[in-house]
């Protein structure tokens, strides 16, 4: 199954993919962000990374995963913290987390870690929500660095249009979540307890650090901020 098109991810969008629930999971992993890496324009190198990196992620997701759900990948852009490709594997088992560090490659808790951090600029995981389902569970992720052929001219995105993009992306994933504007054209999505803005020069949002702020191009990065955020707070929340 597979949601957007590679073209998609230069202006905002994503591709998502459901992987088999048998071991070829990771070499599906491989061939689908290697066909989806080359129409961006990577290199052959950068490629040769992200289907090593991918595919310690799609087995590890496969290992501990249900045997009743299927793991996810999903590839998008993002312009911050710096322009990136990432690279995610969901999957529904939330108690099981990667565990960074100098595991050895066959140790069960970090099996194949170490290689994706040392491929990968950026690593992590958090709670989320499928993307081609309402399912809960969690992703792994890698980023790398954008192609230098990678299109950076500004993009003139219109804050409603933005606003009712992000709406639907939240909604899609079983976020509940509301939304108004005011004649200026400004918006402001409320999901539970949090606001975010959506004007003119991007996305913003108040979190326990300070203020996040999001371009508008990054609709994908902000979707997955917001439905991280509300899955961590529902989790630490259960009775």
């Amino acid at each position: 199954m597979l949601t957007g098109r590679p073209a998609d991810i230069t202006v905002g969008g994503a591709c998502a993919f459901q992987l088999p629930r048998d071991p070829s999971a990771a070499s599906q992993a491989r061939t689908l962000v290697a066909a989806t890496m080359r129409e961006l324009g990577f290199t052959t190198d950068t490629i040769d990374d992200a289907k090593l990196a991918v595919s310690e992620l799609a087995t590890n997701a496969h290992t501990h995963a249900s045997s009743a759900t299927h793991p996810e990948l999903w590839i998008w852009a993002r312009t911050r913290p710096a322009l990136e490709l990432v690279v995610s594997v969901f999957d529904t088992h939330r108690d099981t987390w990667p565990v960074s560090g100098n595991a050895d490659l066959l140790d069960e808790h970090g099996k194949g870690l170490s290689i994706v951090a040392a491929l990968a600029t950026r690593t992590g995981s958090h709670f989320t929500r499928s993307r081609l389902t309402t399912t809960t569970g969690k992703c792994v992720w890698f980023t790398l660095p954008l192609p230098a052929c990678w299109p950076t001219a500004v993009r003139v995105i219109a804050p409603k249009l933005a606003s009712d993009n992000l709406l639907d992306a939240l909604r899609g994933r079983g976020i509940p979540a509301t939304g108004c504007s005011d004649d200026r054209g400004i918006s402001v999505l409320t999901v539970a307890t949090l606001n975010i803005w959506v004007g003119p020069t991007g996305f913003s949002w108040r979190d326990r650090r300070g203020y996040v702020r999001q371009p508008l191009i990054d609709l994908q990065e902000t979707a997955e901020r917001i439905v991280s955020r509300n899955e961590t707070r529902q989790f630490h929340h259960q009775p």
